[in-house]
């Protein structure tokens, strides 16, 4: 009996770790990668690298890119990573400048991370007021539509952008850029002033402004955002608020330098 129970183990083991093994390839990658990549980094056949994504994605673990055809992490993987207490550090950290952003402009502030080709917002603390954004604490935001996606799609290299721009733009909201040579132009006043905004464009009574955090190697690493009613938070105060925002995420990414 203990020879049969081996027998079962030692192959299920294997199993996982293989698939693991994958599953760490793909989350590496920054853009999708493609089976015979895969296959390559592996040493596995193409046979069993096959039927192990198709059972990691029946599991919503890893979704295949319908332009490239790649394999990336999937929205399971990001939906029990939000359950966990993997952002603990940076919201520790950023935490005291959110509070005087939302103290100095009486607006909500919004820490975001990127995950995949959206945005998934971490932490959100309000105003007192009564007629405030929605909260978007754990859920996704589209990269082209959002203050914090757009910065992401600014730091991105010309090759991973007109893949990226290859595929329709989702027409969100009546004032959502839907033209990718428009969106090009915004990317790059994004890369000159050095934060991003959107003005009805995720929702069409909120508008947003968001700064950059770098980890200690430079690398953009999450968002901080300010969003309010548009009717209140105004373009000019979102412009106004630009230099404030970039001040409070540089003092966040210098924090994370700290032990």
């Amino acid at each position: 009996m203990n020879n049969r129970m081996n027998k079962i183990e030692g192959p299920t083991v294997q199993a996982v770790d293989r698939a693991i093994s994958l599953l760490k390839i793909i989350a590496n990658n920054r853009s999708p990668i493609q089976l015979a990549d895969l296959v390559s980094a592996t040493g596995m056949n193409r046979t069993t690298v096959w039927r192990m994504l198709s059972t990691l994605e029946s599991h919503n673990l890893i979704e295949r890119d319908p332009l490239t055809k790649g394999y990336q992490i999937g929205y399971e993987i990001i939906r029990l990573a939000a359950n966990t207490d993997n952002y603990s550090h940076l919201i520790r950290r950023a935490l005291p400048s959110m509070e005087r952003l939302r103290d100095f402009f009486q607006e909500s502030v919004l820490l975001g991370v990127p995950k995949s080709s959206q945005i998934l917002t971490v932490e959100q603390i309000n105003p007192s007021h009564s007629i405030r954004i929605a909260d978007y604490v754990n859920e996704m935001s589209p990269l082209h539509s959002s203050s914090n996606g757009k910065l992401f799609l600014s730091s991105w290299s010309e090759e991973e952008l007109n893949i990226y721009l290859e595929k329709p733009l989702k027409q969100v909201t009546p004032f959502t850029m839907t033209d990718p040579q428009e969106l090009k132009k915004e990317l790059q006043i994004i890369r000159e002033r050095g934060f991003g905004t959107t003005f009805g464009e995720l929702d069409e009574n909120e508008n947003g402004i968001s700064s950059p955090i770098f980890d200690p190697e430079g690398n953009m690493i999450a968002f901080l955002s300010i969003a309010g009613p548009g009717f209140r938070f105004t373009r000019d105060k979102v412009m106004s608020a630009g230099v404030r925002a970039v001040h409070e995420a540089n003092e966040i990414s210098k924090s994370l330098n700290l032990p």
